[in-house]
């Protein structure tokens, strides 16, 4: 299972090289944003930085369907699906490429905001480096999911762009999420953005030490942990899917 998973992966790296789309939507367009209105925003860079880069991470989930869908679309599905490989090898294969690039999101974005705009982790760094990657592993987790139940790229698509606006700027990650109405304040916390932004900005902003980003963590991870149980539940390795019509 670990070769074909392996050689699988190896295969959706070289496609990525050659279509470098989602470095630049992680990557690239954060980065211009930020020399913007990084110290625009009521926060400063502690809040800049972190929003932006989960806002374009959750816009880059289409590159998790884009995945799954593109072999549909190529008629080399069947081909994937008859082999030896085995569905976790499939999905672990797929997803491992991109799992690199999500996290070199902040990796590359953290230490730009530094030396740019002045963005000073007062606290935790191993704390920031823990939040990222629990995040990562939702950003994941909620990809996988959808490429799961969503029938064509264009319904993913959609979900996407809707899902990361509200996930976003309903979680206080871009404004004081004391500003929001009562409301949108009591069901923020269903935002797994929420509570990467509350990691980040008690590290970043707070100076707070790695205990305190403990649970911000921790539910990160169990998001994750649903997200990729539900996604096994609905996954089906036979199921035809609408890549382009």
């Amino acid at each position: 299972m670990k070769s074909r998973a392996l050689t699988i992966a190896r295969h959706e790296a070289r496609l990525m090289r050659t279509q470098p789309w989602i470095v630049v939507i992680l990557i690239v367009i954060p980065g211009l944003l930020l020399a913007f209105f990084a110290n625009g925003i009521v926060g400063g860079a502690a809040r800049a930085v972190p929003g932006v880069a989960a806002l374009f991470g959750f816009f880059g989930l289409s590159a998790i369907g884009l995945a799954f869908f593109r072999d549909h679309g190529w008629m080399t599905w069947d081909r994937l699906r008859v082999s030896r490989a085995r569905p976790i090898a499939v999905i672990f294969g797929k997803l491992t490429p991109l799992a690199m690039v999500f996290l070199a999101q902040y990796l590359l974005l953290f230490p730009l905001s530094w030396a740019a705009f002045g963005l000073q982790i007062r606290g935790s760094v191993l704390g920031v480096a823990l939040v990222s990657v629990a995040l990562v592993s939702v950003e994941l987790g909620i990809g996988l999911l959808l490429a799961v139940v969503c029938t064509s790229i264009a319904q993913l698509n959609t979900l996407v762009s809707v899902g990361a606006l509200l996930l976003v700027g309903g979680a206080g990650a871009l404004a004081p999420i004391e500003t929001f109405p009562g409301w949108l304040q009591a069901i923020a916390p269903v935002s797994p953005v929420y509570w990467s932004f509350k990691g980040f900005y008690a590290a970043i902003g707070e100076g707070g030490s790695l205990n305190d980003v403990l649970v911000p963590i921790a539910v990160l991870f169990g998001m994750a942990a649903v997200c990729f149980v539900l996604s096994g539940v609905f996954y089906k390795h036979e199921q035809r899917k609408t890549f382009f019509a």
